[in-house]
């Protein structure tokens, strides 16, 4: 497992929300605590990540669909058309509880809090 390892992940980006709740799932159920030892963050934006209050990065659908569909009408109705047009859409991140800042950058943050100086 990715924890197992000498300099273990901080956080783990899931390609669908779905994705992302069943890893939380499986994380607490084996005792990790997110987002505490590891972050996760989810992609679509989905009820679920509203649910489950976890981070993720949305895209609209919707302009997905319009460009998916304005990009085959082009490609079917003009063969000189740019066939490896490359098109990016906007997206952005909503942060919940299932991410947090790094567990050292929290560390030394709570210690210039609490009068402490921590030194790097």
């Amino acid at each position: 497992m990715l924890l197992s390892l000498r300099e273990p992940p901080t956080a783990v980006f899931a390609e669908q929300d779905e994705v992302a709740v069943a890893l939380i799932w499986n994380l607490r159920k084996s005792q990790i605590a997110v987002p505490e030892r590891i972050s996760v963050l989810g992609f679509d934006d989905q009820p679920l990540a509203d649910w489950f209050d976890l981070s993720t990065v949305a895209q609209s659908p919707s302009d997905m669909g319009r460009e998916a569909g304005e990009l085959a009408l082009k490609l079917i109705g003009d063969s000189g058309a740019d066939q490896e047009r490359h098109v990016v859409l906007p997206t952005y991140v909503i942060p919940r509880v299932t991410t947090a800042p790094v567990a050292r950058a929290r560390a030394r943050d709570e210690g210039e809090r609490g009068g402490e100086q921590v030194r790097e």
